[in-house]
């Protein structure tokens, strides 16, 4: 058994102490590995359900309103109506898709047995809690146990989000190109290569979505993309067609009579996986470097960095200088940020200002301290909030 699936199993039954279920699933993805992924698989979910409704009885509804903040204690705390379990799968489905556009999908089919109004009250709780103030309390300010680590989620939502609107500007037609011209100067990788183009650069973010963040196997193993395929041919490597031919081709000229049967031998196999892998790490450094170009395209939008004249032309000049400065100079030039009081905020009738106010206030800390934080800002500034 892999030792992701152990990790898991061993979280699905309460064994560990910490309950926020985030170890695996930082704001980062220096830690990744291979066979992790391989064994990353959703233990409550059969094969190929992301996304669909799950069964939910009507007999079995509870009015959300009736339900308590918290009953129980220890391990068998439930925060409305969520047990610990349920809890670790809801921060886990959190840093994988975001908040989507609130339609819970993903959430159902990983929450069996919750409704769509159950998800959703405990999923305002939890935006409740990630702008609360940073401090050394083990509760949040309802009383309610602290579960996650609020900078490295907000982080995480930020890039999510960042995907989610390069996506859907493409499909809407607000840009033609992926990333303008200044960006391709700015990273000589991102122009593409024999094979990889700029439109695997969006089925790329497209499958992010789709799988969720850091799901490197999943996409890669997800043949309706046809990313696989295309990074095989784009690192030159052989088909597993290719590497039965090979093999038959081999035991041919050895034994007449193996060719009556032919079975893929230990060394074919073992070939066929380092294939796999390296196609996996080729799609997961190819995201990075989406990842950076987001990040650089929304900073150099938010600091009015100008950009040269020439690169703004369907075709960049060679030897032209870079762009835009070192991003770390970009990032110091990001205007102060400063606490909304609650009688700046401009009041549409509803609870949500005051909401997004303080969410705006909670990023503002985590600007100070997160490697890409300058991100952070599009979860209230593009995002709607809807608590």
């Amino acid at each position: 058994m892999g030792k992701g699936k152990r990790s898991r199993k061993q979280m699905a039954a309460a064994d560990e102490d910490d309950i926020t279920g985030l170890h695996e699933l930082s704001s980062e993805d220096e830690d990744y590995s291979y066979d992790d992924d391989v064994s990353d698989n959703d233990t409550s979910l059969p094969a190929n359900v992301s996304g669909r409704k799950a069964q939910y009885s009507k007999k079995n509804s509870r009015n959300v309103d009736s339900l308590p903040l918290m009953e129980g204690e220890g391990r068998a705390l439930k925060v409305y109506g969520f047990n610990h379990v349920q809890r670790t799968q809801f921060l886990q489905t959190l840093m994988r898709y975001g908040f989507q556009n609130y339609d819970w999908k993903e959430y159902l089919p990983r929450l069996k047995g919750k409704s769509v109004e159950e998800i959703q009250r405990y999923g305002e709780l939890v935006m409740a809690h990630l702008v609360e103030d940073t401090n050394d309390s083990p509760t949040y300010a309802d009383g309610v146990p602290k579960e996650m680590r609020a900078d490295e989620t907000l982080v995480r939502l930020a890039k999510i989000s960042l995907v989610e609107e390069k996506v859907a500007a493409m499909e809407q037609g607000k840009i033609t190109k992926l990333f303008p011209n200044y960006l391709l100067h700015e990273f000589t990788g991102l122009s593409g290569g024999r094979i990889w183009k700029g439109e695997h650069d969006l089925l790329l973010l497209k499958a992010l979505i789709k799988h969720g963040y850091a799901r490197w196997q999943y996409i890669s193993d997800d043949r309706d993309n046809g990313l696989f395929e295309t990074a095989r041919r784009e690192l030159n490597l052989p088909s597993a067609n290719e590497l039965i031919s090979s093999q038959s081709n081999n035991e041919a000229n050895g034994n007449l009579e193996s060719t009556q049967e032919v079975q893929v031998n230990p060394t074919s196999l073992s070939q066929y996986r380092d294939i796999q892998r390296k196609i996996v790490e080729f799609i997961r450094k190819r995201y990075h470097i989406l990842e950076k170009c987001l990040d650089l395209e929304y900073a150099v939008i938010k600091t009015n960095t100008p950009v040269p004249d020439d690169l703004t032309e369907q075709n960049i000049p060679m030897g032209h200088s870079p762009a835009v400065p070192d991003i770390s100079e970009v990032l110091r030039e990001l205007p102060p940020l400063v606490p909304i009081s609650a009688k700046e905020v401009a009041s549409d009738g509803s609870t949500d200002q005051a909401h997004l106010s303080h969410l705006y206030n909670r990023c503002a800390v985590c600007l100070k301290t997160a490697a890409h934080v300058h991100s952070i800002r599009s979860v209230v500034t593009r995002q709607p909030l809807r608590v």
